[in-house]
């Protein structure tokens, strides 16, 4: 299946790192979407859609993406997240966009990332040394289940 993850990534590489890890266990093509100003997702049968978490959201760039793209019928796609505190579904928003759009979302995956966005900066981060190599299994282990 030929796979692109389309990611955002833009503080500590925390995204950047996860979904590296799941590229190189997929043989997936990784785009970074803040450095690529047009991409074409038609090409791929599996799209993941990759980023922090800014304010509850996932990042801006990534959300006008899904806004300005359209998805090929059969095409799969799946999300992934990288936050400090994993207490709920920060991909909630997008994939309300993607099925406003008529687009699936097979699965989600979300691991916590090294943060010192807005307030936690203040008192040093959160969640460092995060994502380690547990997490990084972790996300391998979620795309080949993908398969």
């Amino acid at each position: 299946m030929k796979t692109a993850i389309l990611y955002v990534s833009v503080h500590h590489g925390n995204t950047r790192k996860v979904a590296a890890a799941m590229a190189e266990a997929c043989s997936a093509e990784l785009i970074d979407l803040t450095a690529q100003a047009a991409v074409t997702i038609s090409d791929y049968d599996r799209i993941g859609l990759a980023s922090g978490c800014f304010y509850g959201n996932m990042h801006e760039t990534l959300r006008q993406f899904v806004e300005k793209t359209d998805f090929p019928a059969e095409q799969e796609v799946f999300l992934v997240c990288t936050c400090g505190c994993v207490y709920r579904d920060y991909t909630k928003a997008v994939k309300k966009m993607l099925q406003e759009k008529g687009v699936t979302v097979s699965a989600s995956f979300q691991c916590r990332g090294f943060d010192t966005f807005g307030p936690f900066g203040k008192i040093g981060g959160i969640a460092k040394g995060h994502p380690n190599e547990r997490d990084l299994e972790k996300a391998t282990a979620f795309i080949k289940r993908m398969r």
